[in-house]
């Protein structure tokens, strides 16, 4: 695997638009997600050979095997990626129930919040 450096990017959406970045986000890993698969099948066939004319190769399966761990790593990669801004909206979301539900109305119409003085 190559010794890249990765460097983490943010950007700001609206609350009701997280999750379809998100799902954006992870659309960009589907030709990864692809390659994988293709690299996955050529490992087999390279291990097996095809026919009797393409024999095994398996030097070149070697070879394939680290590329394939460079592209699961990247897929991984995105998934945690993902992963945490899932964590962060749902704390978010909660947090946010959480308050509405501190404010409460009292019997007259007025607001009532916990832990205030209300002038009683």
């Amino acid at each position: 695997m190559k010794n890249t450096m990765r460097v983490k990017l943010s950007y700001t959406v609206d609350e009701e638009d997280v999750l379809k970045e998100a799902s954006k986000i992870l659309g960009l890993s589907a030709e990864d997600v692809q390659q994988v698969v293709n690299m996955f099948k050529s490992i087999q066939l390279n291990l097996t050979g095809p026919d009797e004319l393409n024999p095994q190769n398996p030097p070149r399966a070697m070879e394939m095997i680290e590329d394939l761990r460079h592209a699961l790593y990247n897929v991984a990669t995105r998934l945690d990626e993902i992963e945490q801004i899932i964590i962060g909206y749902q704390e978010y979301t909660l947090e946010r129930a959480r308050t509405k539900s501190e404010v409460s109305t009292g019997d007259e119409g007025n607001l009532v919040y916990p832990d205030m003085d209300q002038g009683i």
